[in-house]
């Protein structure tokens, strides 16, 4: 007799799974637990019993050549005191068969049939879950079956036999019938009839492992029969049945690879091949794509910062030039002719940010179009009628906001406007103007933080197609930078997605996350994505040259005319490039050294100010950078509300397959 393969232990019978009504007493009295002991030990044999029992369990089984099995099941079922629905089965549907692979079993054609199916229904239901199938016979809606019932499944399955490949010698049935059961089965019997005479049966019980001999076993030609008296709760029934080698033609386990993450991530040449391609490919195409696209272009055989005389018959030679941070700065003195601070501040980080719009609000104060007013500390501002003029209080005072500052800062702001929006203003500077206004004449930065944020989108996106349609970038930055982002997201997500279901059901996984790759490197250069023309290049060398200025500005050389403001002339541009205390700090000095410096008509300080000691009063560049600070945290601020082994081991007990039995 050849060894045989050992395989699963079959699945236990857990007494939950038995259904029914029968309630589990969580706590009894050890009186009560004494006097049921007597009873039980007063009783006859055949009334001890009290829960669900099976009194008899008789397998036949026919193996066909190609080691499919027919399996015709008959079952006595005792619902004892505990009636329910009726019996259930449970086969496993696949098993471990080594370290890279499960061994599958395949069931079908289920059947059964009851003695009664009017008292004792035999609907079939079937549901497969983590390895197992559990056939449930009986009707859902009818829970009082009750006494003794007599029961036939069958079903076919294939994927338990085991060939000569398999066990290295016979070719055998090495069954799991019962295992761990949790209700006591009696009278037991297995009948297997095979294509061949055997060549061996054996036949085990007893706990996981042990080799108790069945009460019987035998083989008369190509039939073997087992038999056992009765099943304990928690122990097993497993037969061997062997016949010579080549009985079941080509039989070979039905093998399934093991999920494992190592593998899911298996480096192969084609998965290698694989990633290679989509990485060279991504991120060639994405990196090329922002080196020639998102590089500025610049006029060649040009002094930095011109352009081509006009009408001069030549046309302008365009390549491909440096960053900004790579170009050569010459100090321009003024800022470029007719450019507002908004658009060149948008120009030199191509973006169109806060700073920008507040310098577009200053520059509109230092136009006329509004008046800027410090408010002391802790008086946000006086308090305005739906008409926007100051409201009084019952005594006839003017009625101050005393609403803390929302900035932080140890000062406060209004605007006044001072007149109407006109046509000498771009789209983008009446918008803005529009905005801060509304229908009032007056407004605090704490009011504006509330009220301010939902148009803040709207002034943006004007300033962004001012710059675009000034031919200063090869395509909207905001729409361009949009266009990249979203691109970026898609492939993450779609790496993502590959990623998981490759690494699940392929060993492909690496390719998922080549894609990842390139849409997080997407992500990353998305900044880098808008680029400036020819002429949007000219102008940034024009105006880096004048924000040089500004930072490096001598006190002693300040160039200021008679009446000239050239402070409040070119504050806007120091809010716009972020230097704006540097810029103050430059008059601030001058006046200290005995300079003469206008004070700014656009702005009025708190109580007691005197324009005349506007420099003399010192402070005022750290107030006026407070103001910047302050107006752009008002305006961005967001608006309230919003197997077994071959074989040459001993027989241990354990088989293929299996199955457990129950009621439910």
């Amino acid at each position: 007799m050849t060894s045989p393969a050992a395989s699963p232990a079959a699945p236990a019978l857990h007494p939950l799974a038995l259904g029914g009504r029968r309630l589990v007493l969580a706590t009894v009295a050890v009186v009560a637990l004494v006097a049921a002991l007597l009873l039980a030990l007063a009783l006859p044999a055949g009334a001890a019993t009290s829960g669900n029992e099976i009194t008899r369990y008789d397998v036949e089984v026919d193996l066909a050549r190609d080691g499919t099995m027919d399996v015709v099941l008959d079952l006595d079922f005792d619902f004892g005191d505990d009636p329910g629905r009726g019996p259930y089965l449970t086969f496993p549907t696949s098993m471990r068969f080594d370290d890279d692979s499960d061994r599958v079993f395949a069931y079908s054609n289920v059947t059964a049939r009851s003695d009664d199916p009017a008292a004792a229904p035999d609907d079939v239901n079937l549901e497969e879950e983590s390895g197992w199938l559990q056939v449930r016979i009986g009707d859902e809606d009818v829970d009082d079956v009750e006494g003794v019932h007599r029961y036939r499944i069958t079903y076919t399955v294939r994927g338990l036999v085991n060939g000569t490949s398999t066990t290295g010698g016979d070719d055998e049935l090495f069954w799991n019938v019962l295992s761990d059961t949790a209700i006591p089965v009696g009278d037991l019997s297995v009948t297997v009839r095979g294509p061949a005479d055997l060549t061996g049966i054996e036949c085990v019980t007893g706990p996981r492992g042990a080799r108790n001999p069945c009460d019987d076993a035998r083989a008369d030609g190509s039939t073997a029969t087992y038999a056992l008296g009765a099943l304990p709760e928690g122990q097993a029934l497993t037969v061997l049945a062997q016949f010579p080698a080549g009985t079941f033609r080509d039989v070979e386990p039905v093998l399934r690879e093991r999920w494992q993450l190592g593998k899911a991530f298996s480096l192969t040449p084609w998965t290698g091949v694989a990633t290679a391609a989509v990485l060279l490919v991504g991120l060639g195409v994405a990196l090329g794509r922002v080196r020639q696209r998102g590089r500025d272009a610049r006029y060649l055989h040009q002094v930095p910062g011109t352009t081509p005389e006009p009408g001069s018959g030549g046309v302008a030679s365009v390549g491909l030039g440096s960053s900004s941070r790579e170009m050569p700065i010459a100090v321009h003195l003024a800022p470029p002719a007719g450019f507002r601070p908004g658009q060149l501040g948008t120009l030199v980080d191509e973006r169109a940010d806060p700073h920008d719009v507040t310098a577009t609000l200053v520059d509109l104060a230092v136009r006329g179009y509004l008046r800027i007013e410090e408010i002391e500390p802790g008086r946000s501002g006086a308090a305005e009628g739906e008409d926007g003029s100051e409201r009084e209080s019952e005594d006839g005072e003017v009625d101050e906001d005393t609403t803390a500052d929302a900035t932080g800062l140890a000062s406060s702001w209004r605007l006044i406007r001072e007149r109407a929006p006109d046509d000498a203003l771009v789209p983008y500077e009446r918008a803005l103007l529009e905005a801060v206004f509304t229908d009032r004449s007056r407004v605090s930065l704490t009011q504006l933080r509330a009220t301010f944020a939902s148009s803040m989108s709207a002034v943006q996106r004007l300033l962004y197609e001012d710059v675009t349609a000034r031919g200063w970038f090869r395509g909207n930055p905001s729409a361009v930078r949009r266009n990249w982002y979203v691109t970026g997201t898609v492939l993450t997500l779609v790496g993502l997605l590959l990623t998981f279901f490759l690494a699940v059901l392929t060993r492909w996984g690496l390719v998922g996350l080549a894609v990842l790759v390139v849409g997080v490197v997407v992500l990353a250069v998305a900044h880098a994505a808008p680029a400036r023309t020819a002429e949007g290049t000219a102008v940034l060398s024009q105006t880096l040259g004048f924000k040089q200025y500004l930072a490096t500005a001598d006190p002693d050389r300040l160039r200021i005319a008679a009446g000239e403001d050239l402070f409040s002339q070119y504050l806007p541009y120091a809010i716009a490039f972020g230097i704006t205390e540097q810029w103050a700090g430059v008059f601030q000095e001058a006046a200290a050294r005995g300079a003469s410096v206008p004070a700014p008509t656009w702005y009025a300080g708190a109580s007691g100010y005197n324009p005349a000691l506007f420099w003399a009063a010192g402070g005022f560049g750290q107030s006026v950078d407070q103001f910047s600070e302050a107006a752009t945290q008002s305006i961005s601020a967001p608006t309230p509300g919003t197997t077994g082994s071959s074989g040459s081991g001993s027989f241990s007990g354990g088989g293929v397959g299996g199955g457990s039995v129950g009621g439910w």
